[in-house]
């Protein structure tokens, strides 16, 4: 039985995808295909339509929020320390509160911190 090239479980013949020559389980794949797009104009105008004054967000989109708020600028790995979540659930997360311009992206020299809009 092979394993998971990214997360290294157990896959099944049936459940193999292939991506960047690697061999992936579902969750893995879909997580490189359907990554989601910070800079997405589209999503920007839905965002702002659907959330109005009181978005509604997610308790980890909070926190994150609540994170940069009170002590950003912050770089993506500090964010995922101090909140002890991995680098894709930061993303996810940070590309709706950018979509609802909420959190922004700045460069700090060679780095990228984050903070608020």
């Amino acid at each position: 039985m092979k394993n998971c090239e990214k997360c290294g479980g157990p896959l099944d013949p049936d459940e193999l995808y292939e991506n960047a020559g690697k061999i992936l389980c579902e969750d893995c794949f879909l997580e490189q295909k359907m990554k989601p797009v910070t800079c997405d104009p589209w999503a920007v105008y839905s965002a702002k339509r659907l959330s109005g004054t009181a978005p509604q967000l997610t308790e980890l989109q909070f926190r994150i929020l609540n994170l940069i708020k009170t002590e950003g600028p912050l770089a993506a790995s500090e964010i995922c320390r101090r909140l002890q979540i991995n680098e894709t659930q930061f993303q996810n997360c940070y590309a709706t509160l950018r979509h609802m311009e909420l959190a922004r992206g700045m460069r700090d020299g060679d780095k990228v911190r984050y903070t608020v809009f």
